[in-house]
């Protein structure tokens, strides 16, 4: 039920945007990989002593430190991996449809034979599948220079576990940016709640981590039902995993729906 035409097409137009993001995410990773010191994680920790601890919160960053796979957890993914694979998904969702509605592009897709079923679900699994092949990409990198740096350090089953978790999140919020792409025809509404809801998300967990007292904000967000390092100490995730899961699809065919029915200005 896709078109494997516009898929290429699509990958065509847009693989510079999905390398763009990976090399930067790569280059992170790389960084924080090579800070860690197996011999003196005291010393590590102890860069932390400068910063508010209300910010450390915020930033998901924690000096409960005990090995690589927890460092990792913390430092890296505690809002890079969820940041930055969100300004990506916006941007995907808004090119694929809404822009293309707005400049025209749409509509010869739409003279083409393909049903407008067909371009849509074409549309959305690539959003989906660059998002899957990005967090792919960077788990295997990551693994590699762990292992290549300190070699049996890095819990791999575990560091695996969260990115899975994190992957699913991070597609979740892909498919909310891909929902408001096919409900709205105009590039400025699709941006606006494409980014502003996932924003509110990033920043109810951020406000969330601060304080008890308004701990509600991150969990009413989908970035804030999950800890990275418990995760990897062992949290059991796979519910968390099927609610992320059925999101994604939930939105996915909400979007594919909309589409189809929704009047386009062609």
């Amino acid at each position: 039920m896709m078109s494997f035409a516009l898929f290429k097409a699509t990958l065509k137009k847009n693989w510079l945007l999905l390398f763009i993001f990976f090399g930067v995410l790569f280059m992170y990773a790389a960084v924080i990989i090579s800070m860690f010191n197996p011999d003196d994680i005291a010393q590590l920790i102890s860069m932390l002593d400068a910063v508010p601890e209300d910010m450390l919160k915020a930033f998901g960053l924690t000096t409960a430190i005990t090995n690589m796979t927890t460092y990792l957890a913390s430092w890296l993914y505690g809002l890079l991996m969820t940041s930055l694979p969100m300004v990506y998904s916006i941007i995907l969702a808004n090119r694929l449809v809404a822009k293309a509605v707005d400049n025209g592009s749409m509509a010869y897709l739409l003279s083409t034979p393909n049903s407008r079923a067909k371009i849509i679900i074409t549309q959305g699994l690539y959003a989906l599948l660059s998002l899957a092949i990005l967090s792919a990409a960077l788990f295997g990198t990551g693994v590699a220079m762990c292992e290549a740096m300190f070699p049996g350090l890095l819990d791999i089953y575990a560091y695996l576990k969260l990115n899975v978790t994190t992957m699913l999140a991070n597609i979740a919020v892909m498919m909310t940016a891909f929902f408001f792409s096919c409900l709205f025809n105009e590039t400025r509404l699709s941006l606006g709640f494409g980014s502003g809801v996932p924003i509110a998300f990033l920043l109810m967990t951020m406000l969330g981590n601060t304080s008890d007292q308004v701990k509600i904000l991150k969990d009413l967000s989908i970035y804030g039902w999950y800890d990275p390092v418990k995760v990897v100490e062992g949290s059991n995730v796979l519910g968390l995993d099927l609610v992320y899961t059925g999101i994604i699809a939930v939105l996915f065919i909400a979007g594919v729906l909309i589409f189809k029915r929704k009047r386009l200005p062609l």
